[in-house]
């Protein structure tokens, strides 16, 4: 049953690579670029998500979660790197993971107790992803670019 989470998260990986190698053939400077559509650039968006992946992979783990303010990238590279390597550990995690359904207790930012399983914590890890995925997508299109498909029946297809 594990495989099919792992899948899951396997998706949103290759989801991040495909945006990743996407931007990479845009101008230079797309990054950067300042836009007022929710975040103020894509770079903001990718210090989000690594922020919250962060915060949602400690809660799974049942440890004390680092601050939820977006982590700073300098440029796609250091972001790409970072992002790389905190997916990578991630998924070496999950991988280790015996029971998926395993329910975990966590606070939210505002110190409210809850309680899901890790299945339940990676669905919102990838559904998350996609959604700020779709934000990119938005910001891309507002600078005149074209979006790169990443939807799942996408990755499936590969």
């Amino acid at each position: 049953m594990n495989e099919a989470y792992l899948q899951l998260y396997d998706y949103h990986v290759w989801a991040n690579e495909r945006l990743w190698n996407h931007l990479q053939s845009l101008p230079e400077g797309v990054f950067l670029q300042e836009v007022n559509l929710g975040f103020t650039s894509i770079v903001e968006v990718f210090g989000h998500l690594a922020a919250a992946e962060e915060v949602w992979f400690a809660r799974i783990k049942e440890e004390s979660p680092p601050s939820l303010a977006a982590r700073p990238f300098a440029d796609l590279a250091a972001a790409r790197q970072y992002l790389s390597q905190l997916q990578t550990e991630h998924h070496e995690f999950l991988a280790s993971v015996g029971d998926m359904g395993k329910v975990v207790t966590y606070r939210n930012t505002a110190g409210e107790a809850f309680q899901n399983s890790i299945s339940e914590i990676l669905q919102q890890v990838v559904n998350h992803g996609t959604y700020h995925r779709g934000n990119i997508t938005t910001m891309l299109r507002h600078m005149g670019h074209k979006g790169i498909i990443t939807d799942y029946i996408a990755f499936l297809r590969v």
